[in-house]
């Protein structure tokens, strides 16, 4: 086999490793070792030739990990051209992440030591998350450290991290393992040995504390009402949608909650200006005698409409409302519409939601709520902003039926693991096909429901009122791997440069005594 090749299957290899720790294959331990074979080609490659080969890793990743935007995108359009552009430019985007990193690694290689180098590649991958997180609206999906959401021991170190940390610690260990396979010395093996045990002590020992304040709980329920999302802005399917909404509301009620949940837009129109659908709801929080947390559009007048959450009293008052304040792009509002529409015809008949710039909990009897609405809960800072203003527990309101029976339902689920441990609050999580369930403040998962059933279920939580340094100072953590990064990549290039001055001097000096 040709050298070449056989570095494009090894790169490739990487990427099915990487996909394969995600839900929903579960294999989650797999990316502990993911990137030992890139780091195997990379070490054999250019500067170039080491980002290539990353590039090709992340593809093959991302369209592994994300072939349900495929789904997604064909049932809109009905294109398997669209879909499939899509999916790959998406891939190609995403991929170019892991294609700089692998670059940066090979540019700085011979520079720094065993211990300095696993800290540099851990951090510039850190580094290249938060970007990701943030630049052209942000896309953190299947973040590396999202893929121990099952591995508590590990993941606990979030409370001061963020998902963060948890993705600095698995590249690491990954280059640790790689230098130790490489060189045979054992300073990378005891260095990544030492750093796990430490963590995992800590880990258990958090297990094992109390995360709930005492008595009384919140009892909570949360509907799943499983309806087709073809029929819920379609007027015709407008009675169907409130006998299901009711039913489950009166069934949970019968357990006396002290609120239920419904999923993102949940009503098939607009709150509080359409009178028909507030006078409806607001009875059956009469007749029910408790709280309701609504998912709705939002319009109450003006130009802006809202995808919000509002809250009405067991009295039938609406007394509190979140409006979203991150939207999805080409979901939620069309970024570069005047360029895009003419090559997909779909986004012409889509409109715009408006962005909020408000995060207020939700009053929920004497206790209150922060209630994070879809793709709100990829992001640490709105959750951690709930909590820090007050929230003692925190809900999550999707609608993910647009995924339909594929693995993104539960990719955007376990997200909410994290946010439970970063602020050490209970979260739960309410959608209208799934996944719907319950996170406790230690992260694991206490209950959850088959997608794309009509159920309801009820849980209870403790509010809690104590802030976790990562409530108090959000993502330090990444941060500092950001200066760290440029520190050492400061400190690659003066060794680089002493390197070349001192060689020039040599050549300068033994030119010299040859000439006497």
């Amino acid at each position: 086999m040709p050298k070449e090749l056989k570095y494009i299957f090894i790169s490739v290899l990487s990427g099915i490793l990487l996909a394969l720790s995600f839900p929903n294959s579960h294999l989650y331990l797999l990316a502990w070792i993911a990137l030992i074979p890139l780091l195997y080609v990379t070490s054999q490659k250019t500067v170039l030739g080491a980002f290539w080969h990353g590039f090709v890793t992340g593809f093959i990743a991302y369209a592994v990990m994300m072939y349900w935007i495929y789904v997604t995108v064909k049932f809109n359009t009905n294109s398997w051209q669209q879909s499939f552009l899509c999916l790959f430019f998406l891939s190609c985007y995403l991929a170019l992440y892991i294609g700089v990193w692998s670059l940066l690694i090979n540019a700085v290689n011979r520079s720094l030591s065993v211990l300095r180098f696993s800290v540099f590649a851990a951090s510039t991958w850190v580094m290249l998350e938060y970007v990701r997180t943030y630049l052209l609206t942000g896309f953190p999906w299947n973040l590396l450290g999202y893929s121990q959401y099952k591995l508590l021991p590990v993941i606990q170190i979030s409370e001061f991290t963020g998902v963060y940390g948890v993705s600095f610690l698995i590249v690491f260990v990954n280059v640790g393992l790689w230098q130790f396979i490489k060189t045979r010395r054992p300073l990378p093996f005891v260095t990544l040995a030492a750093s796990l045990t430490l963590i995992t002590v800590f880990g258990w020992q958090r297990l094992n504390s109390v995360y709930y304040s005492s008595p009384p709980y919140v009892t909570v329920a949360v509907m799943q009402p499983n309806i087709d999302q073809y029929k819920k802005f379609d007027s015709a399917y407008e009675a169907e949608i409130f006998n299901t909404l009711g039913e489950l509301a009166k069934k949970a009620a019968e357990h006396k909650p002290d609120v239920i949940v419904w999923p993102e837009t949940a009503i098939p129109g607009y709150l509080p200006s359409n009178a028909y659908m507030y006078a409806w709801v607001s009875t059956l929080a009469r007749e029910t005698n408790t709280y309701h947390l609504v998912g709705t559009p939002y319009y109450n007048g003006g130009a802006d409409y809202y995808n919000a959450t509002v809250v009405f009293s067991s009295n039938g008052e609406l007394v509190g409302w979140h409006k979203k304040v991150h939207l999805v792009p080409f979901g939620e509002f069309i970024p570069f519409r005047k360029y895009l529409s003419k090559y997909f015809e779909i986004l012409n008949t889509l409109g715009d939601f408006t962005r909020s710039r408000d995060i207020t909990p939700l009053p929920v009897k004497s206790m209150f709520c922060g209630t994070t609405i879809c793709s709100e809960n990829f992001f640490g800072y709105i959750s951690r902003t709930f909590t820090k203003k007050g929230a003692q527990f925190l809900t999550n309101q999707t609608n993910d039926a647009w995924f339909f029976k594929t693995s993104a339902p539960m990719q955007h689920f376990i997200m909410n693991v994290f946010r439970a441990i970063e602020n050490r609050r209970s979260i739960v999580v309410c959608g209208n096909t799934g996944v719907s369930g319950a996170v406790e403040p230690s992260g694991y998962i206490s209950m959850t429901v088959p997608i794309f059933t009509k159920t309801y279920f009820l849980t209870r939580v403790a509010p809690r009122d104590t802030l976790t340094f990562y409530t108090r100072f959000g993502d330090l953590f990444a941060m500092g791997c950001i200066a760290a990064f440029f520190l050492m990549i400061f400190s690659s290039f003066s060794v680089r440069i002493n390197r070349f001055v001192k060689s020039r001097k040599l050549k300068a000096l033994i030119g010299g005594e040859d000439d006497k």
